[in-house]
């Protein structure tokens, strides 16, 4: 390419008109990126003397004495020169497709080693009491951190353009701006219809990648860059830079353009889809035609004491990206009709089918501002820990969510008083538990502990908690690594809701975590056995040991924990 050299961009304009805008070639950029080019031109239209490139205008064709340069792939926002870059067409040629292994993933999960820490309560007993941290304040962390999602943001141009995402049946929610800005999206409205053009799509054409359909949709819109037979090339860059994937490449038409110096974007409708995305990659996404992929059902059920209101939606078949939707889904899903941070108590369970048949099922609750946000957390990392495990796993093939929200209804644990301190065998041990119930006065339940009969003589410890806090502490004192999908799911099944009041007995007593689980009091002998270099899996030294617990339901979620020593 020469500076100077003229020719034209090709886009999808207001009402579905195609428009043609004249380009003039500024210079190449070698080495924009490790691996990667580009070509900078300057639009020359006065559509563009206010705007900059537009967001959706990303995979626009150019050309250049009749031949296709590239797919416009960035500009800057505040520019006060419509400049762009493009990404090289070979460079999208080159784009590997795995059609036989769609679906899979290059990244792995760091948090699924093993069972997560419970999103909604993070929690410690130790000689100085108990700590939590808001769950709500560590989302991005957990689903985006330690679940290294913040790797799929593309980042293979200086300044990757936007892609405009729509939001078609959501309710309004700061939960798409803050989850989807820094993956590179603009969630801006949307619709879905079905279009009166059937016909597959040509260059230049208004495109979607859908990453949830059904009773709403999310899909990100961009444009067709060229189509080679059954073939199409997209986007000129990544969404994700996921690698391969699986999901519903689909029309779509553009309705108007809102010009902005922050963010001009297309307002566009996702129409019906004519095949599916394979690859996504840092030159751009590739589809081919066909039939669309089925996706992941996904039901959420949200009730209260007027209504009911039954969702059905699909997520694309992308493991990676899969915890983010669900979160997405469950905190735009109680935000229906209710405001997203309206104080509320939250009750949720889900149910989890597998492709084996086997199935999983949790329940967990939590009250306040916050409760949409800690709901969304546990369904996200839950959805991570299922559909990313470390080791071999059956598919997950559905999600049943219900979700029971009410007025904000809670209580914290205050104080543990046992009835004495010395106990035998076999004897009851009452113990005083005083609650503060959320603007209510302080109430004091007596709850009763059965000492085991076989315990031999020694110090305990008693912990009071409320069943998150303690299944939490439960598996993180016995150091649980799961080393397969039946131990995952044996570990899942220990996790308790919050409205569970749980008292458990606690010794100082030395032993080994295997993956089977724990093995207390241990002779110094089989302990190093165990240990030697020779021994295969897993295996922590533990200081203390669970030697029974006891839980009572209580009407509405719990807080805290209490250690008597």
């Amino acid at each position: 390419m020469q500076t100077g050299q003229r020719g034209v961009c090709i886009t999808e304009w207001s009402g579905g008109e195609r428009i043609e805008i004249p380009v003039v070639v500024v210079g190449t950029l070698p080495a924009s990126q490790p691996g990667r080019r580009a070509v900078l031109v300057k639009l020359s239209d006065p559509r563009f003397a206010d705007a900059g490139v537009v967001a959706g205008m990303s995979g626009s064709p150019v050309y250049v004495d009749g031949k296709l340069v590239g797919a416009v792939a960035f500009g800057w926002n505040f520019a006060r020169e419509p400049l762009a870059g493009v990404t090289p067409f070979e460079d999208m040629q080159a784009i590997p497709v795995d059609a036989e292994n769609p679906g899979s993933s290059p990244l792995s999960l760091s948090a699924a080693s093993g069972v997560a820490e419970n999103p909604l309560t993070k929690s410690s007993f130790g000689a100085d009491g108990w700590e939590r941290q808001n769950a709500l304040a560590t989302l991005f962390s957990a689903l985006r951190g330690q679940l290294e999602l913040a790797s799929l943001a593309p980042a293979t141009l200086p300044s990757p353009q936007l892609l405009p995402l729509a939001t078609a049946g959501f309710p309004e929610s700061p939960w798409a701006e803050k989850l989807w800005r820094p993956l590179g999206l603009a969630p801006v409205p949307g619709g879905a219809e079905t279009l009166p053009d059937s016909t597959l799509p040509q260059a230049g054409d208004m495109v979607a990648a859908v990453l949830v359909w059904g009773d709403a949709v999310l899909a990100a819109g961009g444009t067709l860059t060229a189509r080679d037979g059954d073939t199409y090339y997209a986007f000129g860059h990544p969404l994700f830079a996921a690698g391969s994937v699986k999901m519903p490449a689909a029309r779509a038409r553009v309705l108007a353009i809102q010009t902005s110096y922050a963010l001009p974007f297309k307002i566009f409708n996702v129409g019906q889809p004519f095949g599916t995305f394979l690859a996504d990659q840092p030159a751009g996404m590739v589809a081919v035609a066909g039939k669309p992929p089925a996706g992941l059902p996904v039901t959420v059920t949200v009730a209260s004491s007027q209504e009911t209101k039954r969702f059905s939606f699909y997520l694309a078949d992308v493991p990676l990206l899969q915890p983010l939707l669900a979160a997405f889904l469950a905190a735009t899903s109680l935000s229906y009709n209710q405001g997203p941070n309206a104080d509320l108590t939250v009750d949720m369970t889900v149910k989890a089918g597998f492709a084996d048949g086997s199935t999983v099922s949790l329940r967990q609750n939590t009250a306040g501002a916050d409760a949409v946000g800690r709901v969304a957390t546990f369904l996200g990392a839950l959805v991570a820990l299922l559909t990313n495990p470390p080791f071999p796993a059956p598919p997950l093939t559905a999600l049943d969510v219900e979700l029971f929200r009410s007025p904000h209804v809670s209580a914290t644990i205050l104080e543990a008083i046992p009835q004495r301190r010395k106990v035998r065998p076999g004897e009851a041990l009452s113990v005083a538990v005083r609650l503060q119930p959320y603007r209510g006065p302080v109430e004091t339940r007596v709850y009763s502990l059965v000492i085991p009969r076989n315990l031999p003589a020694g110090k305990l410890d008693l912990i009071v908690a409320d069943g998150a806090s303690f299944s939490d502490y439960a598996l993180r004192s016995e150091k649980a690594q799961a080393e397969n999908f039946r131990q995952l799911c044996a570990q899942l099944s220990r996790l308790e809701p919050s409205s569970h009041l749980v008292a458990a007995l606690e010794t100082r007593e030395a032993g080994l975590s295997l993956p089977q689980g724990p093995l207390p009091g241990l002779p110094p002998s089989l302990s190093a056995s165990y240990t030697s270099a020779l021994t295969q899996g897993n295996v922590e030294r533990l200081t203390t040991h669970l030697v029974t617990s006891q839980r009572w339901p209580y009407p509405w979620p719990l807080s805290g924990g209490i250690r008597v020593s």
